[in-house]
């Protein structure tokens, strides 16, 4: 049976009968402190007072004193340092100061963290640009150059005043603690003189600990166990054991003492399995499918790694039945939880406000959020439904707050809609208050089980309102919304949700840091990709690699180091390990397998099981849709014949049966949206009402000249005032859809220039109908026509039925050879049909003054004027016309009533 390396120590320590009680065991990890003291616990037989068990980073701050602050309160005090040291004309402002203070502080930090003398440091880094500036530029002297030099010249004062600031207060940030400690070793070693300590599972030491710990060496009462394999200790070129082999060759301490521990566990046999995933939250199911292999025994020995914690959640979502217990080390992550897109959207919909309001989108994302479908569901839903249906592209606050006065969430509405002025105060307390409100609804709900989650997120987020309204109130440095919400995402980053589980018991779930000194029996790795483990070149520092070179600063070969002892540890004692990477590219080297992988099976002694894991799928056969008709829809059908079919009802029919079906049987319609850009519909219905609007106070006049020429003065006014009515104000119409109110003014001016020319080569044309609405028989028993003609005109003594298309037609669309064709497949000549219908319904009405014509006015097609429908080339439609098209018209409807002939589609 496997045993870990805590519990060796803690053998090895009870054997030799270690002073527990007077004691200090130094761990890497606040985790591995918990499994040694259980261990412990387990193993002793006698009971005594506990040791004092710290982290690392406990540790320091012990020895130094100091108490470390996260890096949102660094930049807060580093700021005010900034604006002391650097004179007023050259000081940016905090917006900008934050786009470079976090890399400067990260240098403050690693040179502190290394025991790098600051000032020769920063000096050898100024010389470097001033050497460069020189070089490459001619403009000596310039504002700009100078300016930049007297910032690398600035950053020792920069130094040093933050040092002192943060020492004033007892505070520091992790590499200041870590100097600190290291400069006070010996007066901590000298007030503790009895105590011993023991170090274990460490790996990659910075300068501070390797002092701190030598020196404690040097005292004969502490003891440092290392977890190393001689696999990797012996070959001077491995990564993983390039740290702990340096400090036994450089350690004074191991010139005269054999190390603890060199162990030979990883040649022992291990099953490795490689498995290569086509997409990154695959590799959630496949961990799924691999534990619901395993016995509820070997699941208390499993532990899941995550190189990318993102695939927390899915992996949560992914556990089978099975898994009755699960501990999860790294808690969730408060960015990634399902409120977190809430807050987000109310921070775009606030940070875009324009002075016209809010966009629509913006305030959509927020009324169709889950959030608040959950909470405020059809009032939020009846809301949106209106913006979509009056076509609002903006809204002021204060109108979508008036939308709420009248439900029972008039105060949520204020909160989330009201205004922020871009004022951070007033952002922060709004938003606590909505959490508010968002909690009170959730707790009013009879079965609150179901929300208990939400819930809890709520609070995360309600603590992470609260770090920034404290900030806010301490210092003065956020202006606007756009800093505060910067601000808000390192909160975020910094909050996680933690979630309660026994760390003794169960399967775990850890990231790669939390594996640190542990073992497992079992271990399912994932993300095992070239630039996420290791994690590649990328780098956050302003000092460049041989400035880091000399002064013996962590470079990428180093981070590549400790990534490296962290896999291969895992490794170490496990006997089953299933290392998973995702064959995904969405960037450079993502879809790459890591080098770690390839290590593996070139250095062998293991064999590894090389599989590629692919959703099952099957692609369905196609299958013709074919729709039976029911009693209930021949009811609805005989309804529907017995109201009036419309030309376009049968041309759906004649395209597609179930389309028609879909949109007249079941009456399934588009949902409404927002048109932005004036869609081709209702690009249509303006230059119909344009066209009626111009054309209605010469109904039944003779059209003239002047006349078309007037017309043309008014096409301008009467196209807005048509857009208005069809889309909404036009008062700051721009982008697209000013084009398209171009392009209707520019198709109704081509109409009536051709208008003009045929009345000046001698057409008379009389206005004998608009937009003429129509209900006829239509000779098949219980069924009906119905529709609304655009154009009656009578031209030079012959009436023609006109169809305005804004779309293209073309004269074949309406030219048939035999009546058959009326019905084609696909509605191929539908537009015939249709013209026809027209025809058909005037005449039941009124006997036509035969013969007559019937077309397409395609305003795409201008320059190919009226075109008309023809049978055999001729234009001509008489009584005979309309029977033949009536035998083809009655076919249609009876198959449509027929309850024998399903909906099939075309």
């Amino acid at each position: 049976m496997m045993q870990s390396f805590i519990s060796e120590v803690v053998d090895a320590l009870i054997k030799e009968k270690h002073p527990f009680s007077d004691s200090v065991i130094i761990v890497p990890s606040r985790r591995a402190g918990v499994v040694f003291r259980n261990t412990l616990s387990r193993k002793l037989k006698q009971t005594l007072f506990s040791p004092s068990i710290y982290s690392i980073e406990e540790f320091i701050s012990h020895v130094s004193g100091l108490k470390t602050i996260d890096s949102t309160a660094q930049l807060f005090a580093f700021f005010k340092v900034y604006q002391a040291a650097t004179p007023e004309d050259q000081q940016e402002s905090f917006d900008t100061f934050c786009g470079w203070a976090q890399t400067v502080l990260h240098d403050f930090n690693e040179i502190d963290r290394f025991l790098v003398d600051h000032k020769q440091c920063f000096n050898y880094l100024s010389a470097i640009q001033q050497m460069e500036s020189h070089w490459s530029t001619n403009a000596e002297g310039s504002s700009l150059v100078a300016n930049y030099l007297n910032f690398w010249n600035r950053l020792p004062e920069y130094y040093e005043l933050f040092t002192q600031a943060l020492q004033k207060q007892n505070k520091g940030h992790q590499g200041l603690a870590y100097r600190k400690a290291a400069e006070d070793i010996e007066f901590y070693i000298q007030n503790n003189p009895s105590q011993t300590h023991v170090f274990l599972g460490f790996n990659a030491l910075n300068a501070a600990e390797q002092q701190i710990i030598q020196a404690l060496l040097a005292t004969g009462n502490t003891q440092v166990y290392w977890d190393i394999d001689a696999t990797f200790l012996n070959n001077p070129k491995h990564e993983a054991g390039m740290f702990i082999r340096s400090y036994f060759k450089q350690w004074p301490y191991y010139n005269h003492n054999e190390p603890k521990w060199v162990s030979e566990l990883y040649n022992k046999p291990k099953k490795i399995a490689v498995a290569a995933i086509n997409q990154t939250i695959a590799q959630a199911k496949y961990v799924g499918s691999l534990l619901a292999q395993r016995a509820k025994e070997e699941l208390e020995e499993t532990a899941i790694v995550l190189s990318d914690e993102q695939l927390l959640l899915p992996i949560l979502n992914a556990l089978p039945e099975q898994v009755s217990a699960v501990n999860i080390t790294m808690g969730i992550p408060l960015g990634q939880t399902p409120v977190a897109s809430f807050f987000d959207a109310l921070f775009v919909m606030h940070k875009k406000e324009t002075p016209r309001g809010y966009y629509y989108k913006h305030i959509l994302a927020i009324l169709q959020h889950p959030m608040m479908l959950l909470v405020a569901g059809a009032y939020g839903k009846a809301i949106a439904a209106r913006i979509e249906r009056e076509n609002l592209i903006y809204m002021p606050a204060e109108t979508i707050k008036a939308l709420f006065i009248t439900t029972p969430f008039k105060a949520l509405g204020a909160n989330i809609f009201d205004s922020w002025q871009n004022n951070p105060a007033t952002a922060v307390t709004q938003a606590l208050a909505c959490i508010d409100q968002l909690k009170d609804n959730l707790l009013s709900f009879k079965d609150k089980t179901p929300h208990s989650l939400t819930i809890e997120y709520l609070f995360g987020f309600y603590k992470a309102f609260n770090s920034l309204k404290n900030l806010n109130d301490s210092h003065a440095y956020i202006k606007d919304i756009s800093t505060l919400y910067r601000f808000y995402l390192d909160t975020l980053a910094a909050e996680t949700l933690d979630l309660r589980g026994d760390p003794h018991r169960g399967l775990q779930i850890m990231g790669m840091l939390e594996s640190r000194v542990l073992n497992f029996k079992h271990v399912i790795l994932t993300s095992v990709n070239e630039g996420v483990l290791p994690a590649g070149k990328s780098t956050n520092s302003f000092l460049p690699y041989d400035v880091k070179l000399t002064y013996d600063l962590p470079t990428y070969r180093e981070k590549d180091a400790v990534y490296s002892y962290h896999f291969y540890h895992l490794l170490h004692r496990a006997e089953t390990v299933h290392l998973l990477y995702t064959t995904q590219s969405e960037g450079i080297g993502v879809g790459e397998k890591s080098r770690f992988i390839h290590q593996l099976e070139i250095e062998g002694p293991h064999r590894l099981e090389q599989t590629i894991a692919t959703a099952s799928f099957q692609i369905p056969a196609v299958v013709e849709k074919v729709i039976e008709k029911t009693p209930e829809m021949i009811a609805q059908l005989t309804a529907l014949a017995s109201s009036g079919f419309s030309p376009s009802s049968l041309s759906t029919y004649l395209r597609n049966p179930v389309d028609f079906y879909y949109k007249y049987v079941l009456g399934i319609k588009e949902s409404d949206s927002v048109e932005e850009t004036v869609a081709a519909n209702t690009m249509g219905t303006i230059v119909h009402n344009t066209m009626e609007t111009l054309y209605t106070p010469y109904h039944n006049q003779i059209l003239s000249v002047d006349i078309i020429k007037s017309l043309r003065q008014r096409i301008t006014d009467t196209v807005a005032i048509e857009f208005e009515k069809a889309y909404g104000t036009i008062k700051k119409l721009a982008g697209k859809n000013l084009i398209i109110k171009e392009v209707i003014c520019r198709y109704i001016e081509n109409y009536l220039e051709l208008e003009l020319q045929n009345l000046k080569k001698g057409d008379e044309v009389i206005i004998r109908g608009l937009e003429q609405r129509l209900s006829s028989e239509s000779g098949y028993p219980g069924a009906r026509l119905k529709g609304t003609v655009d154009l009656i005109e009578e031209r030079n003594g012959v009436f023609q039925i006109v169809d305005y298309k804004t779309g293209k037609t073309e004269q074949r669309n309406l030219s048939i050879k035999t009546w058959e064709d009326l019905l084609a497949p696909e509605g191929k000549y539908e537009k015939a049909f249709q013209v026809l219908t027209y025809a058909y319904m005037l005449n039941k009405n009124n006997s036509l003054p035969f013969p007559v014509r019937a077309g397409i006015t395609s305003f795409k097609n201008l320059k190919n004027g009226f075109l008309p429908f023809t049978f055999e080339k001729d234009t001509a439609i008489t009584q005979e016309t309309l029977e033949a098209y009536e035998q083809q018209l009655h076919r249609l409807i009876g198959e449509i009533l027929d309850p024998k002939i399903p909906f099939k589609e075309e």
